[in-house]
């Protein structure tokens, strides 16, 4: 090749090398401004996208952030309580493990206590050593005090929760508000509990543990049906909220809808399928299906799935409980009492199983003494429980304890919220049997007003005039009782008589 000929080479080769250099110059700074952005530059993007109401954009730019090696702790803290805020329960425990692996002191306990929440709610069985780590990391931290008070209530020691949740208070907002809930709930504190929960957005579905709280304490004060609303609130917004389901499913089996309440429990085992509570849901669930026959009057087909479900579970206190309903149903007392015994035997803690012992022999039976063992345990177990107590007061007043049945009718009859007749009536029926005749007439005439064209009111009234010896309304009363029904024959024959001019001696 000629000089000439290298010459042209050169020139035109030249340009295309000295452009490509540009170009790399043109890209070292913004490779260099792309390294540039660390985690913190992340984090406060996010935070902008947080202010303009852009929560979708804020957790992806924390999620790049978390997932820098540089992050710290921190970052992931605050991807978990962004998670949390947005109902990704699944997400939001992620993140606050990765949180409380990095931190320590404060940091950690709040990591640690808020992933405690979370499991709580999602039905983590490790939600108990959670909480304890979080409290062992910073004793003191409003999140792990809420954690560790939750713990303890449900481990029944409600005096060491509420003091727990208390302290938690001034910086844990509503979660700790939540937390004196859940607390006076262990202590049988039901107005304080509804109260609490309230206070902390239970009613509007703002704060989960709050919302599924006040809904428990809805049902186990005879408000069920109340109850539903809210569930099916939360479990809108947070499906993976297992707590939700559960109580979903009580609620529906204390309003009679127990088809139902198994799809609800089915669904919160399948999403928590080592927690314990949800397991038992299942089968309280399966038993308050076959209990649907009983509804229908078909007895029999209940106690058919009821017995087989016994057999395969002989120690499963539930399917005795169901099955003792289902015979009691069909009256055959002496196999209710045989399956209702074993129940109690089984789990004397259940209340339902002591109350319906005592309502099979004190309805059924017609051994009110024999009845109030067992009702007096169930009422010590859910002494919110307005039903059960008034049988307790009823099973007293019939069996000539009339001072202990007043007591306790009278705590069922002082509250304003209670609008029923019963009570007034076992009421009435207690001060009769004691002599405090116009006692008595001042409750009767409370559920007259309740229960208008009551026979057994007409009857009470009837004998506590008779007591006053007060012929003329005893007269009254006395006609009134025997024109809705009343056949027993010493108070018609007392009527006979001092219609026809007897005085009351």
């Amino acid at each position: 090749m000629t000089h000439a000929a290298w010459l042209l080479a050169l020139l035109l080769v030249s340009p295309s090398a000295a452009d490509k250099d540009k170009e790399k110059d043109k890209k070292k700074p913004e490779a260099a401004a792309k390294a540039a952005v660390s985690a913190e530059d992340l984090v406060r993007q996010a935070d902008e996208k947080t202010a303009a109401g852009d929560a979708a954009g804020a957790k992806e730019l924390l999620e790049k952030a978390a997932a820098m090696p540089s992050a710290s702790g921190d970052v992931s803290l605050r991807l978990g309580r962004l998670l949390q805020s947005t109902h990704d329960l699944d997400a939001a425990m992620d993140a606050y493990k990765s949180a409380g692996e990095k931190l320590t002191a404060a940091g950690k306990g709040e990591a640690l206590g808020r992933l405690a929440l979370v499991q709580e709610t999602r039905g983590v069985p490790e939600f108990a050593a959670t909480a304890e780590a979080a409290a062992a990391a910073d004793k003191d931290g409003p999140f792990p005090l809420i954690a560790l008070a939750r713990l303890r209530a449900r481990e029944g020691k409600g005096d060491e929760a509420l003091a727990l949740a208390q302290k938690a208070t001034a910086a844990g907002g509503a979660d700790a508000q939540a937390a004196v809930g859940r607390a006076q709930e262990a202590r049988n504190a039901w107005a304080e509990a509804e109260a609490a929960y309230r206070a902390a957005g239970g009613a509007d579905g703002s704060n989960l543990a709050a919302s599924v709280g006040l809904a428990r304490v809805l049902r186990r004060t005879g408000r069920a049906a109340e109850a539903l609303p809210l569930l099916e609130k939360v479990i809108a917004a947070a499906p993976g909220a297992v707590d939700a389901y559960k109580e979903s499913a009580r609620a529906k089996i204390a309003t009679g809808r127990g088809a139902d309440a198994l799809g609800d429990a089915s669904t919160a085992a399948a999403l928590a399928e080592n927690d314990p509570d949800a397991a038992r849901v299942v089968q309280e669930a399966t038993v308050a299906k076959a209990l649907s026959y009983v509804a229908q009057n078909q007895p029999d087909l209940a106690i058919q799935d009821l017995v087989a479900l016994r057999d395969k579970n002989p120690d499963l206190a539930v399917a005795h409980l169901g099955l003792g309903r289902a015979y009691a149903a069909k009256r055959d007392v002496p196999a209710a009492i045989a399956e209702l015994q074993k129940a109690v035997e089984l789990d004397p803690s259940n209340a339902e199983a002591q109350y319906q012992l005592g309502y099979v022999q004190h309805m059924l039976k017609r051994d009110a003494a024999a009845a109030i063992g067992p009702y007096e345990k169930a009422v010590a177990a859910e002494p919110a429980n307005v039903d059960y107590r008034v049988q307790l007061g009823a099973a007293l007043a019939q069996a000539n304890q009339a001072d202990r049945a007043v007591t306790e009718l009278t705590k069922v009859t002082s509250s304003p919220d209670y609008k029923r007749a019963d009570a007034w009536i076992y009421l009435g029926q207690a001060q009769v049997g004691a002599k405090r005749y116009r006692d008595a007439i001042a409750a009767l005439e409370k559920a007259g007003a309740v229960a208008p064209n009551n026979m057994q009111v007409e009857t009470l009234l009837a004998w506590a005039y008779f007591g006053l010896k007060d012929s003329k309304n005893f007269i009254v009363h006395g006609r009134k009782a025997k024109a809705l029904g009343q056949k027993e024959p010493t108070l018609l024959g007392y009527l006979t008589r001092i219609e026809g001019g007897e005085p009351i001696k």
